[in-house]
């Protein structure tokens, strides 16, 4: 037997009525939580004695037990005819049933019953959903992975189906949860956690509160470690999800999402992958405010996404929606490539934290013409610059930061006050030890730019030591 969560998922973001409907097919699978079902479906549980020791009464006994006796076409019968009988079976048996072997059992059941479409929107509309799903909340606490990932599939499903609000301790609870598991280890549930949080994040009443529990930060992190091409797909999914949110999508322009997303890209020889990624990319380009838009572009030209779009809008491709998304990108990015400035390049590039040696930071022009840019918005560009000295773990960013950083006080007059005001100087004067022998030269040199007056001295001594 198959779960659900393996069903093809159609998928039609209910706020967007001009948007495309997309099919999304995740492959046939076998897990860790799907073999261990189909042994807890061998096993069977006597309810009797819970019965006898008044854990369970009279009516949920009954039903359990012809419940249990039943084929599976007989069970959806039963639960079509008897629907409330069902919900209060579950959730008495699941709230007061302590046992892990017959927890498991019972929550195999309700799994199992939910992977039909019929009977999952059924059971959702017989149950209060905040009342139902307090006990499961609780099993996400337990030490038995195989029950709490199950339950979290369940909650997930019925959250989805249902029309209903989760109380909001309980929903705080959850995402909580949620943020912890995508923060944690990666284990052999992890599919599953992923996949459930793809039905979670269809129904929009969970995205903003989802995103501000840093979930995006969360999804990221694991999307730039070493995952498989499924759990990528499943991962921008959910991202994909979140950018048809107008909050989400104007706010997510602060989390590395189109840095990650690029590598990604560039990484992958799967095209369900590509097509999810230009998919949320074109989301970051149509959905979010002008301004938040091209910073959007900026960043994606800056991370080579068209590098790539240039490749694939040249190959043809059987998938409609995938063409267009890659016609429409291209065409984007190439018209805002011709409008992007030297300067916005630079800025995407500061923001980013990758800085590389690209003409822009060698360039003369580029520094006499707008040194005195470096000072808007409360020096928010040479406060990143001064960041990266501090945090990058890349010597390449760090020797480009410092080589900035000096031109920026040679063609600055105040330069030298502000970076000292900035606590510049005193980063930049610890690197000059640094291990790395480019980061200890461009340092040494930004320190004889803030202290030598007659640069084009300095210039020709540099060369005459190289």
């Amino acid at each position: 037997m198959t779960s659900a969560l393996y069903k093809r998922i159609e998928v039609e973001d209910p706020d967007e009525t001009a948007g495309p409907k997309r099919s999304v097919v995740p492959p046939i699978a076998q897990n860790k939580l799907e073999i261990e079902a189909m042994k807890i479906r061998n096993t069977s549980v006597t309810f009797k004695d819970f019965y006898n020791n008044k854990i369970i009464g009279d009516a949920e006994y009954r039903f359990a037990a012809e419940f249990q006796s039943l084929d599976v076409f007989g069970r959806k019968n039963l639960v079509t005819q008897k629907p409330k009988e069902c919900v209060l079976m579950f959730s008495a048996t699941i709230s007061k049933i302590l046992k892990d072997e017959v927890l498991r059992y019972i929550l195999t059941w309700l799994g199992d019953l939910l992977m039909d479409e019929e009977i999952m929107l059924v059971f959702s509309h017989c149950i209060n959903l905040s009342t139902f799903i307090r006990p499961l909340l609780s099993i996400l606490f337990r030490n038995d992975p195989y029950a709490k990932y199950l339950a979290n599939a369940i909650i997930a499903k019925l959250a989805f189906c249902s029309v209903q609000m989760i109380e909001e301790d309980s929903l705080h609870q959850y995402l909580e949860w949620y943020a912890s598991q995508l923060a944690g280890q990666a284990n052999d549930y992890f599919v599953n956690l992923s996949r459930a949080l793809q039905y979670l994040l269809r129904r929009d009443y969970f995205r903003v509160p989802f995103f501000e529990s840093n979930g995006v930060k969360h999804i990221l992190q694991v999307l730039s470690g070493r995952i498989d091409f499924q759990q990528q797909y499943q991962l921008v999914f959910c991202l994909w999800m979140l950018t048809f949110n107008e909050k989400i999508v104007n706010r997510i322009k602060d989390e590395p999402i189109v840095m990650v997303l690029s590598d990604v890209l560039r990484g992958t020889e799967k095209e369900k992958v590509k097509r999810i990624i230009l998919a949320t990319l074109r989301n970051l380009i149509e959905k979010p405010e002008k301004l938040v838009a091209d910073s959007y572009a900026s960043q994606m030209i800056h991370f080579k996404v068209l590098r790539v779009l240039n490749v694939l809008v040249k190959q043809q491709w059987i998938d409609q929606e995938l063409q267009d998304d890659i016609n429409y990108l291209h065409e984007q990015l190439t018209v805002s490539e011709q409008d992007l400035s030297s300067f916005d390049e630079y800025v995407s590039e500061v923001r980013s934290g990758r800085l590389e040696w690209s003409p822009v930071h060698k360039s003369e022009k580029f520094w006499r013409e707008n040194a005195t840019r470096f000072n808007d918005k409360d020096y928010e560009i040479l406060r990143l610059l001064v960041s990266i000295l501090e945090e990058s773990p890349s010597p390449v960013a760090v020797s480009v930061a410092c080589f900035d950083i000096g031109e920026y006080v040679r063609y600055y007059p105040r330069g030298k006050k502000v970076i000292e005001m900035l606590k510049g100087k005193e980063v930049v004067m610890r690197l000059v030890v640094h291990t790395n022998s480019e980061v200890r030269m461009q340092a040494l040199l930004a320190v004889q730019k803030m202290m030598v007056q007659n640069w084009e001295y300095l210039g020709k001594q540099l060369k005459g030591s190289t």
